[in-house]
């Protein structure tokens, strides 16, 4: 079948690195891995006096542009430590390289968790944090409200410390696109580690909407539409005392790693070839969605490993506004006939005080999809849903695709002409920076 699985960026044998979605590729004029603070602060001065720009990397896990770095690529891989975990007030300190991985096993060394978190762990923190990376609960918070401290090297390479005393300053670094410095480290605040009690299901649309109207009171719930057919996958997740209780490890592999894996990497090649067998395939895929009720641990309720390599849209939108836009993004797919045979995830999330968060200030609804890349030509419909989810306030994620640059961004968040301002003073000569970066936030 050809698959192999992917869980980041790549970079081939002539330095150019391509993001997890194969949708961008750059060739940057230097590489750079500092292996402590006095190299990144040479790397910044040396930067800075050559007259370019840099951006730092993570694991390439965006599906947009946002991390390309055509002049210097900075990669945080060996400022990757765990700095303090202190069991007492629950909290754990960690250098900006750090993976989502690297922390949680840590944390659970000590009888400790992440609050929430999403459904991969292959991102630094720095990099979840500067996407307003999210999971899903009503009261459940994203990785930016997990925050209590951050340490940011600036241009000129002083670091400088922030926390909540701080206010605008901890409000804009806690999701900045890596505009304002460098995230060298970050203090989270974690929980007791628990289990989860999840269960999946299989429900119609109309009864999806309505869950989406007025969502259960339920700790996490997560609803996947699929274009063309009326089932949607649902599962829900509380937590419980009760002890582990899931199938076997090779049930679970058969279920995560052939069903899931190689059924959408197979159903992905299929689409490609034969789009009118789409349906079908899809159908075909939710039934073989066994419902089913487990116990586990936190981690492995919301990891369920995906490594199809894929492409994908998701906007924040206010939450009375969800059903409508999920309805104008999966017509738009259908209107197109766009060959995706791969659940389209739509999520429920409380609101984040971030000032760049696309949650900012409203429970929203984040309105998701997702199709096999590269070879699926899906952009028209994603503009299509994008004007939708736009017209009423809607926000994109940060790391997903998104056509909107800063004039159009400017009208959705509040405190947008605040972080400007901000990114002018501690960055005034524009450091981190790039076409991207110009593209969405701006010229300084």
């Amino acid at each position: 079948m050809g698959f192999r699985r992917a869980a980041g960026a790549e970079i081939s044998a002539d330095g150019t690195w391509t993001n997890f979605s194969k949708r961008h590729s750059v060739r940057p004029r230097r590489v750079v891995a500092p292996a402590d603070l006095d190299g990144l602060r040479r790397v910044l001065k040396e930067t800075a006096a050559d007259g370019a720009r840099l951006r730092v990397v993570g694991s390439g896990h965006s599906y947009n542009d946002v991390a390309v770095a055509p002049e210097t690529q900075v990669s945080l891989r060996h400022l990757d430590k765990v700095l303090d975990v202190d069991t007492a007030a629950a909290r754990v300190k960690v250098e900006g390289g750090a993976t989502l991985r690297k922390i949680r096993t840590v944390l659970g060394r000590h009888g400790l968790a992440f609050a929430n978190m999403g459904d991969i762990d292959h991102q630094s923190i720095a990099g979840a944090l500067s996407t307003g990376t999210h999971g899903t609960g009503l009261a459940a918070p994203a990785f930016a409200s997990q925050v209590v401290e951050m340490e940011l090297m600036l241009a000129g390479g002083s670091v400088v410390r922030c926390g909540a005393e701080d206010g605008d300053l901890f409000d804009a670094a806690r999701v900045s696109l890596g505009a304002l410095g460098v995230i060298v480290s970050v203090t989270l605040q974690a929980v007791p580690a628990y289990n989860l009690r999840r269960s999946d299901a299989i429900v119609t649309r109309d009864e999806a909407f309505t869950l989406l109207a007025d969502p259960p009171a339920i700790d996490h719930i997560g609803l996947y539409f699929m274009p063309y057919i009326d089932q949607v996958l649902m599962w829900t997740a509380e937590r419980t005392g009760d002890p582990v209780d899931k199938p076997s490890a090779p049930r679970e592999w058969f279920r995560d790693v052939v069903k899931v894996n190689y059924g959408l990497d197979a159903m992905g090649m299929v689409a490609r070839r034969a789009p009118r067998l789409v349906p079908a395939l899809s159908r075909a895929f939710a039934r073989g969605i066994r419902p089913e009720t487990t116990v586990d641990t936190y981690d492995k309720v919301f990891l369920r490993p995906l490594f199809v390599r894929h492409d994908a849209f998701e906007f924040a939108v206010e939450q009375a506004q969800g059903p409508d836009c999920v309805r104008h993004l999966m017509s738009a797919m259908e209107d197109a006939e766009v060959p995706a045979a791969f659940p389209c995830e739509t999520r429920i999330a409380p609101a984040e005080s971030a000032w760049l968060h696309p949650s900012y200030g409203r429970t929203s609804t984040w309105v998701g999809a997702a199709i096999q890349s590269p070879g699926i030509d899906v952009d028209g419909a994603w503009q299509e849903a994008q004007r939708a989810c736009v017209a009423v306030g809607g926000r994109p994620h940060w790391g997903k695709w998104h056509t909107l640059e800063a004039a159009e961004l400017r009208g959705l968040y509040p405190r947008w002409d605040d972080f400007t301002a901000l990114r002018t003073e501690l960055d005034p000569g524009g450091l981190f920076g790039s076409p991207a970066i110009d593209r969405i936030l701006g010229h300084v």
